[in-house]
């Protein structure tokens, strides 16, 4: 079966940005661990001009650049990476695989010529590919361990993404105590800065026992596995559920057995089960895999948790009945009382929850994507908690407890680096409290940081 996941390697962040990386001190070769650079006379500087185009998102004019420089320097394995990954975000990945082929001719040790090479192999990652008609996925994701393995092995700071795409390639595969291990590699490398594990961290934290989580992400997914897969395990009996992975029969079929999810689909039902066509959308595999879990679940008495990563058709369809208690949805067996806790977001923000945040937020490490995987968004999630704590400490006429809940919330949404949306948080307070002082300050602020 050939199923595109791409979602799954997608960052999801509520009311997040996208951002692109800054260009670090050391050419591109040493970053990507070209071995054979190329040294031609005011190549390095073309080339450092296209991968600035093509890390700022730019692809069709680092299309044009790369075109351009591996036809004047054909032996360059850089040239032809950067060609690759190019067609690769501008979603040409056939010609895509072309390129990364030609660069992994060129330069076969280079860390960032394996993890490209292996990206576009898996059919988890990029579905059916012209360039492969007559390859089986078991081959691709083969050729694709290979690659990654090597990877993995080196001495390269890279070296750690390769077990973040491992452990997506065994996980298709349904290959449990191997997508352990890399889970727990990545604890082992350090992989995550730490605002991320503390998402992940916060995720779990507040969960009843035995609960079963569903995510969509990586940010809310990978860094779990990692916690749970540690050397000191974290919330092991929670089940963490990618859901666009359910997509995948021997995924459904690997958690069910191996994981204990209340699935009650049959092997052969598992493997029959296809897309449906209604009026107002098509009915994805996955949907009908989360409704059985949640049926079951609920009869069951276990609990089940949408990640607050998870807004699309699927939560929309248990929309009402779920409650909202922090970063998570708890389901409800019957329609609640009320759609928000407030007491429980509350007890997890004061009580559950790690809000540690660098002065200086890291960049994701390890990333070989030209759309940098910016950690500053995760804190859109905190400050929003406090947006619905300020609303509901008004609508009650708390001034004291919605005035701290309104300064958290500007607080966490400056460091998400979400300024403009920060100001309209002091715009709504001041509406509801003009005299406020603290309000007032905080607006003067803002405006000298512009």
């Amino acid at each position: 079966m050939r199923t595109t996941i791409i979602a799954l390697f997608s960052v999801v962040l509520v009311a997040g940005s996208i951002g692109c990386g800054k260009r670090r001190a050391s050419p591109a070769w040493t970053r990507w661990g070209i071995t054979n650079p190329t040294t031609e006379p005011g190549a390095e500087d073309k080339l450092a001009a296209a991968h600035r185009l093509l890390y700022s998102a730019t692809y069709d004019t680092a299309l044009a650049m790369y075109k351009d420089l591996v036809a004047r320097y054909p032996q360059s394995a850089e040239a032809y990476l950067g060609l690759s990954m190019a067609w690769r975000y501008a979603g040409r990945l056939d010609s895509a695989l072309v390129n990364a082929r030609q660069a992994l001719q060129l330069d076969s040790e280079a860390v960032g010529v394996l993890l490209n090479y292996a990206a576009l192999n898996e059919p988890l990652r990029t579905g059916s590919l012209a360039p492969l008609p007559d390859e089986s996925d078991s081959a691709r994701y083969a050729e694709s361990e290979r690659c990654d393995l090597k990877a993995a092995a080196s001495d390269h700071p890279f070296n750690a993404h390769a077990n973040l795409q491992l452990w997506g390639c065994y996980m298709a595969q349904g290959r449990l105590a191997d997508a352990r291990h890399q889970a727990s590699e990545l604890w082992r490398k350090r992989y995550y800065p730490q605002p991320v594990l503390d998402f992940g961290y916060n995720l779990l934290v507040g969960l009843a026992p035995n609960a079963i989580l569903l995510t969509w992400g990586d940010n809310a997914t990978t860094p779990l596995w990692t916690l749970q897969n540690a050397r000191k395990p974290f919330r092991p009996d929670v089940v963490v559920v990618n859901v666009p992975l359910l997509n995948i029969p021997t995924v459904v079929r690997m958690m069910k057995d191996s994981l204990g999810l209340p699935i009650s689909f049959t092997d052969e039902e598992i493997d029959s089960l296809q897309p449906k066509e209604h009026d107002t959308h098509v009915e994805l595999v996955m949907e009908g895999v989360v409704t059985n879990i949640i049926a079951n679940a609920t009869e069951a008495g276990r609990p089940v948790y949408f990640s607050v990563t998870l807004r699309n058709i699927i939560s929309e369809m248990n929309e009402d009945r779920m409650v909202r208690e922090g970063l998570v949805s708890r389901v409800t067996a019957d329609t609640p009382p009320a759609p928000v806790d407030y007491d429980r977001i509350t007890e997890n923000l004061t009580k559950n929850y790690r809000l540690r945040w660098p002065k200086r937020v890291p960049p994701w490490p390890q990333n070989m994507s030209p759309v940098t995987r910016l950690v500053a968004p995760l804190a859109v999630n905190y400050a929003n908690l406090y947006v619905l704590l300020a609303q509901h400490a008004d609508a009650l006429e708390r001034k004291d407890e919605a005035a701290a809940a309104w300064h958290q919330a500007v607080d966490w949404m400056v460091r998400a680096e979400r300024k403009d949306v920060a100001d309209a948080f002091v715009d709504e307070w001041l509406a509801k409290s003009p005299d406020n002082a603290v309000a007032k300050e905080l607006k003067a602020k803002l405006e000298r940081m512009r």
